[in-house]
């Protein structure tokens, strides 16, 4: 069985790279990405789907700043805490992101806006 730190690590990669089924591999049957934008949270068999409709969204931007993280690992759970933002876009916000050693098993995001986008 990987470790939790490995599969986050390809979860992130598969965010990174646009790939999918690096993506999914990394998750859990039970995974729920939570995204506001979203009408319901995603599950893993539509993690896929998701990934093109984000793409769409963000403007098909590949660049990343993932900062202002926190990590605990705790009772065999890692939880990483980030702000994120896709360079280029006035997409930006913070997330949560939840590992077990079965995989990812949550992602939820929000996101900021300045007063001054609106």
């Amino acid at each position: 069985m990987a470790d939790r730190f490995a599969l986050r690590s390809q979860y992130i990669a598969g965010w990174y790279e646009m790939d999918a089924e690096k993506l999914v591999s990394a998750t859990r049957d039970d995974f729920i990405f939570d995204d506001p934008a979203e009408p319901a949270p995603v599950s893993k068999s539509g993690l896929q789907e998701y990934m093109w409709r984000w793409q769409k969204h963000a403007e098909f931007k590949t660049d990343w700043i993932l900062e202002h993280q926190t990590r605990e690992d705790k009772d065999g759970v890692l939880t990483d805490w980030l702000w994120w933002e896709v360079v280029g876009t006035k997409l930006r916000g913070a997330a949560v992101v939840k590992t077990s050693d079965a995989g990812v098993f949550l992602e939820r995001i929000v996101y900021f806006k300045r007063d001054h986008e609106v």
